[in-house]
C-alpha cells in the first residue's frame, strides 16, 4: 500500500513491485479507476491503474513494466477532450499533477520550456506577466494541458494567422517505446532507440511519397491521421509526427515554445450575417486588414447566451450568424484605425455591425466550457450533446457549402443543435443533442457522423481538427483517406511502437464496434 495525501491507494499485487518503484503515485482505488475510466467523451473505458508520473524516471520505469507484461500506456492531461483520446484499457499517465512546472523561461533567444502537463491558462498568465504570449495559445482552451493541445493539434481561432501549434514548438523531450528519453529539436542529431526510429519511418515516407503528396490536406489546422506530410530529412519530420499524434508514438514530457510580445489591446468587430454565401469574403476580407482571430456562432448559440448570460452578446434580432473579427495591438489608436478600414471594406448597412473593446468577451464566448455549460442548461438530463462532428474543418471556399449542407440535413433531422467554429481556418463545430435513453441511441448518434462526415468527403476537408482523433473518430477516417494512406499510418505507428504499448488504436484500429460497446457515459 501507499501512502498518498492521507489516502491509501489499495495496489494489487501485478502493481505492487512497480509502485514501490515509483516517485510519484499509483492508483488502483475503484473511485480512482473510475474517475480515469471517463472524460469529456460519451465513452467508458476502465484502467487497470493510474499513475501519477513525478518524473522522466518513473515514466521510463512504466513503459518497461508496459513492454514486459504488454499492457497499454495512455498519457492523460485534464481530461477535456470530447473523442476519447485520453481513455485506456492499462496504464493511464496523469501528467498532470507532478509535470505541472515551468522550467525556464529564456528572454534573449525568446523561448519558454514548460512540462506537458501545464495548463494552457497558467501558461497564458504567466507570459502576460512577462509581457510575452503563444499567441496560437488562446481561452478556447484554457482548461487543457500543454501535452494534450500538443497530442491533440487542436486548432485555435488565431490558427489561421499565426500557424498551428507545431509552428511555435521549438523543440520537445519524449519517452520512447524503450524507455529512453529524447530532446529533438533542430541540430540535434538523433541517436539510440531514436536514430532507429528515424531509420525505419524515412523509407516509409519515401518509398509512400507519391500516395503522401495525394492525400496531404488542403489546411494545416487539419490533425486527421498522422502529420506525415513533411517528407524532408531531420529532427523537423520527427517533430511534425509526434505532434498531433495524441500519445500513440511516445509520451511528450516536456516542450519549448517560440515566443512574441504579448499584444495588450484588442477590438472586435461583431457581423451580423444572413447569406453564409458571403462568409468566406469577410473572412478573406478580415484576413487582408490582419485579423488575428475570427470565430463564427449560429442563432442557436446567441439565443442560449441570452437566456442564461444576459448582455455577454450583442444583440442582432433575426440573425442567422455571427461573426467575431478581433485586431490585436500595442497602439490602442491605430487598432481603432484599423477597424474603421476593415468595417468600411465590408460594406454592410449601419446596424449589423457592433465593435467591442478588451478581449473579455471574445474570450469568455470562444471557449468551448461555455458552451457546454449552455447546452446543459437548455436540456438537462433530458438530452446530451454528440460532440463527433465538433472538429470539421474544409477548404475555406467551401465553408458556406458546408454550412448549407449541414443546416439542411440537422432541420430535417429535427434534432437541436449549436454550429460555432474556428472560421478563419474553415473550421466548424457542429454539437448536436440525443436522448442517451433512447433504444437507437447508437444508432441515430453514429447517423449523425456518417451524413456530415458525407459532406467532409465531397468538400475535401477534415474530421479532427480539435480534439484529435480519439475513439470517437478513429473509425471514420475511411471517410477521408484511401487504404493506401491509412497503410502508411499503420506503419508509422509500427516503426514508432512495435509493441503496441502507447494508446493503442487511436489512428490505426479502433472501430465501430469498439465505439458501440464503450458508449457509456451517459446511460442511465
Amino acid at each position: 500500500m501507499k501512502v498518498v495525501s492521507n489516502l491509501i491507494y489499495s495496489v494489487p499485487p501485478l502493481f505492487a513491485e512497480l509502485g514501490r518503484g515509483l516517485s510519484g503515485d499509483i492508483d488502483c482505488s475503484t473511485s480512482g479507476i473510475n474517475s480515469y475510466s471517463v472524460d469529456g467523451s460519451p465513452y467508458n473505458v476502465r484502467p487497470q491503474a493510474v499513475i501519477y508520473p513525478k518524473n522522466a524516471t518513473d515514466i521510463k520505469n512504466v513503459v518497461s513494466f508496459a513492454r514486459e507484461y504488454g499492457m497499454p500506456v495512455t498519457a492523460r492531461g485534464k481530461g477535456t477532450a470530447r473523442t476519447g483520446g485520453s481513455l485506456g484499457e492499462g496504464i493511464v499517465l496523469d501528467m498532470s499533477r507532478h509535470f505541472n512546472q515551468i522550467r525556464h523561461i529564456n528572454m534573449l533567444d525568446h523561448t519558454i520550456t514548460v512540462d506537458a502537463g501545464v495548463t494552457i491558462k497558467s501558461l497564458r498568465e504567466k507570459l502576460r506577466g512577462w509581457n510575452m504570449d503563444v499567441p496560437v495559445l488562446t481561452a478556447q482552451d484554457d482548461e487543457s494541458t500543454i501535452g494534450g493541445l500538443i497530442a491533440t493539434k487542436s486548432g485555435t481561432p488565431t490558427t489561421f494567422h499565426h500557424g498551428t501549434i507545431r509552428e511555435w514548438v521549438e523543440s520537445l523531450t519524449v519517452v520512447v517505446d524503450t524507455g529512453e528519453e529524447h530532446r529533438i529539436a533542430d541540430g540535434i542529431t538523433p541517436s539510440g532507440r531514436l536514430l532507429g526510429i528515424y531509420q525505419a519511418v524515412f523509407p516509409i515516407l519515401t518509398e509512400s511519397a507519391p500516395i503522401i503528396r495525394a492525400n496531404k490536406p488542403v489546411s494545416n489546422d487539419d490533425a486527421t491521421g498522422y502529420c506525415v506530410w513533411n517528407t524532408s530529412i531531420g529532427p523537423r519530420q520527427l517533430l511534425d509526427e509526434l505532434v498531433g499524434s495524441e500519445g500513440t508514438l511516445g509520451i511528450i514530457t516536456t516542450v519549448t515554445f517560440r515566443l512574441s510580445v504579448h499584444l495588450p489591446h484588442s477590438l472586435t468587430t461583431c457581423i451580423s450575417i444572413n447569406d453564409v454565401s458571403k462568409l468566406s469574403t469577410y473572412i478573406d476580407i478580415a484576413k487582408h486588414h490582419h485579423a488575428t482571430h475570427i470565430f463564427l456562432y449560429d442563432s442557436m448559440f446567441a439565443n442560449l447566451a441570452e437566456k442564461y448570460h444576459a448582455g455577454l452578446l450583442p444583440s442582432f434580432p433575426e440573425t442567422q450568424y455571427v461573426l467575431l473579427v478581433t485586431h490585436f495591438g500595442i497602439d490602442k489608436e491605430k487598432l481603432h484605425g484599423m477597424a474603421r478600414v476593415f468595417t468600411k471594406a465590408l460594406n454592410i448597412k449601419e446596424g449589423l455591425i457592433v465593435h467591442t473593446e478588451g478581449s473579455n468577451m471574445i474570450e469568455h464566448v470562444t471557449k468551448s466550457s461555455l458552451l457546454f455549460s449552455l447546452l446543459n442548461k437548455y436540456t438537462g438530463e433530458t438530452q446530451v450533446p454528440v460532440t463527433l462532428c465538433d472538429g470539421l474543418i474544409v477548404p475555406l471556399h467551401k465553408y458556406g457549402e458546408l454550412i448549407s449542407s449541414v443546416t439542411s440535413y440537422m432541420s430535417s433531422l429535427g434534432n437541436p443543435y449549436v454550429m460555432t467554429g474556428n472560421a478563419g481556418s474553415g473550421h466548424l463545430s457542429v454539437v448536436a443533442m440525443f436522448d442517451p435513453r433512447s433504444p437507437t441511441y447508437e444508432m441515430e448518434s453514429s447517423g449523425f457522423g456518417e451524413a456530415v462526415f458525407s459532406f467532409i468527403k465531397k468538400h475535401k476537408g477534415g474530421i479532427s481538427s480539435t480534439s484529435g482523433d480519439g475513439l470517437a473518430r478513429t473509425p471514420y477516417l475511411t471517410y477521408i483517406y484511401n487504404e493506401p494512406m491509412l497503410s502508411v499510418f499503420r506503419k508509422i505507428k509500427e516503426a514508432w511502437d512495435p509493441k503496441q504499448i502507447f494508446n493503442p488504436g487511436k489512428k490505426t484500429t479502433i472501430n465501430m464496434q469498439y465505439l458501440i460497446d464503450h458508449l457509456q457515459g451517459f446511460r442511465k
